[in-house]
């Protein structure tokens, strides 16, 4: 799959900086308008900054970072998640195949929707990033899906939560860790069940080895629970003994008005 050919890592990268008021500002508007995505994402990378360089630098340490980092041309994950038709060639069972389930039916956009509802190219040039970094924030721009087919959370409302509160143990963002404070707010049927819910998927998460170290390209064709053991971490049912809970009655007005999943 072609990818793009920009340079090999510079031995220095930008040092990056929290911009906590715009950051912030974006974040309320955000949350008083949860329709528009633009203000979630301008938050999450406003309040990203030293994080983002962090991450970069965990990814290049690892064999897989160093080997994708060298390539020429780079692999291009998003180029290669778009491309169904390949994906569905793969093996019956897969974690390809899974990733086409759960993305099937359900009037899902294609990996190119994030890209361009994020702005990435303009973030890059307003946060100071460098072409290794906008390259690696590109390459986990849609690993909310990924992380859902690797952690087993589902598309519903609960499903939802669990797979955000699992993202806030992956990546510490301010915008995801405040999120728990108001998932724990949605009025459960099991008040007790549901905050152990959000606390076991958070851990679920912080336990899992760090996904954007992951090399998904090898995975794809791989049997899901192969995939999964590669990855590490607890089973689903590992860290959620209990089973998941019921949503309540807020959950899943929500789940409704977004057409049975989100």
């Amino acid at each position: 799959m072609p990818g793009n050919s920009m340079a090999l890592p510079t031995a220095e990268q930008p040092t990056l900086r929290r911009e906590w008021r715009h950051g912030l500002r974006s974040l309320w508007k955000f949350i008083r308008d949860q329709s528009d995505l633009s203000n979630s994402l301008e938050a999450m990378f406003a309040l990203a900054g030293p994080l983002v360089e962090k991450e970069f630098n965990a990814f290049a340490a690892t064999s897989v970072g160093s080997r994708l980092l060298q390539q020429s041309p780079r692999s291009d994950l998003n180029a290669i998640l778009a491309d169904q038709e390949t994906l569905g060639s793969m093996p019956a069972g897969s974690f390809a195949h899974a990733y086409l389930d759960y993305l099937g039916g359900q009037g899902m956009g294609s990996t190119d929707y994030f890209l361009q509802a994020a702005g990435l190219d303009e973030k890059a040039q307003r946060f100071g990033w460098s072409e290794d970094q906008l390259w690696f924030v590109k390459r986990m721009a849609n690993s909310h899906d990924l992380f859902h087919i690797v952690s087993g959370y589902d598309r519903s409302a609960v499903g939802e939560v669990g797979v955000v509160s699992y993202t806030a143990g992956q990546i510490p963002l301010l915008p995801l860790r405040l999120s728990l404070i108001y998932f724990a707010t949605m009025k459960p049927s099991t008040p007790l069940a549901w905050l152990r819910y959000i606390r076991n998927a958070y851990r679920h998460g912080r336990d899992t080895p760090s996904l954007a170290c992951i090399d998904f390209e090898s995975l794809l064709p791989l049997p899901l629970e192969e995939a999964q053991q590669r990855v590490g971490g607890p089973t689903l049912e590992q860290a959620h003994p209990g089973g998941l809970p019921e949503p309540g009655a807020r959950l899943l007005k929500l789940e409704a008005a977004l057409g049975g999943g989100l």
